[in-house]
């Protein structure tokens, strides 16, 4: 479950991240109203993303997947001929809303 909080923005005018790219406090990073008061994205380690994967064969507890690691995907019930659907929640709400959680349930029943 990822849930970021202001706190776990980085100040500055510039932060780079391997495989992620550079943000910087201009846009359009920046562009956006209310934006350039959270600061910069933290580091990826900081924020610690995380893909909760509903499948047909686990409707109702997600199997953890961790971006970083491709292990976890081969050792899920995740299947690349399979129609693959994302959710995203947004950066300050988590996972575990009921919402998601159901259209993610519902989601692995449709075809």
């Amino acid at each position: 479950k990822a849930l970021i909080s202001f706190s776990l923005c980085t100040p500055g005018r510039e932060v780079c991240y391997k495989r992620l790219g550079c943000f910087s406090d201009s846009p359009p990073w920046a562009g956006i109203p209310g934006r350039q008061l959270a600061g910069l994205p933290s580091s990826p380690d900081a924020v610690n993303t995380n893909f909760l994967l509903y499948t047909r064969e686990n409707r109702v507890k997600y199997q953890v997947r961790k971006s970083t690691n491709p292990s976890t995907i081969k050792a899920s019930n995740f299947r690349a001929d399979r129609k693959t659907r994302f959710i995203i929640h947004g950066h300050l709400a988590g996972a575990d809303l009921p919402w998601i959680t159901s259209i993610c349930r519902v989601g692995t029943a449709i075809a």
